[in-house]
């Protein structure tokens, strides 16, 4: 009667529990990176969860975009429209909602595919004066903290 609960064991050994955790990396990768162990772990994840691998395809599709190098912005464009038709034929409403994100920044997004360059560069620059401010814990005299960073950053 007090037996203590023990969840089912899966085809590779892994639990629900297991196999959901330790597929968390495999669906940040494409399929042509995954070990021999994670196709077979991302197979009966797969089996488990049907929608997961509805979603983990659209969301390959899209990536699959950003990775092509030959693209342009007009082609560009002309794959983001396919990539549309893929999620209005999904039942996912994350995909949905994840299409109206794109589509409503669409412009922006393309301006990618002019040289193929981020502001990744900007944004970390940002990101080591907001951590420089941090450990000032705050800025009492502005023209000293300029000169500070102009020695430090520049």
């Amino acid at each position: 009667k007090n037996e203590k609960f023990r969840p089912p064991v899966l085809s590779n050994g892994d639990t629900r529990n297991e196999l959901l955790k330790r597929s968390r990396y495999s669906l940040t990768q494409t399929p042509d990176k995954w070990s021999e162990r994670q196709k077979a772990r991302m197979k009966l994840l797969f089996q488990l969860y049907p929608k997961l691998k509805e979603a983990y395809d659209i969301t390959n599709r899209l990536r699959a975009v950003f990775r092509s190098s030959t693209l342009n912005r007009e082609t560009a464009k002309g794959k983001f429209q396919e990539w549309y038709k893929d999620v209005n034929k999904s039942s996912l409403r994350e995909m949905k909602a994840a299409r109206d994100a794109v589509k409503s920044r669409e412009d922006e997004i393309l301006n990618y595919f002019i040289d193929h360059s981020t502001n990744a560069g900007a944004e970390s620059f940002n990101s080591k004066i907001k951590g420089f401010r941090a450990q000032l814990r705050g800025v009492s005299d502005l023209t000293f903290y300029m000169f500070r960073l102009c020695t430090i950053f520049g």
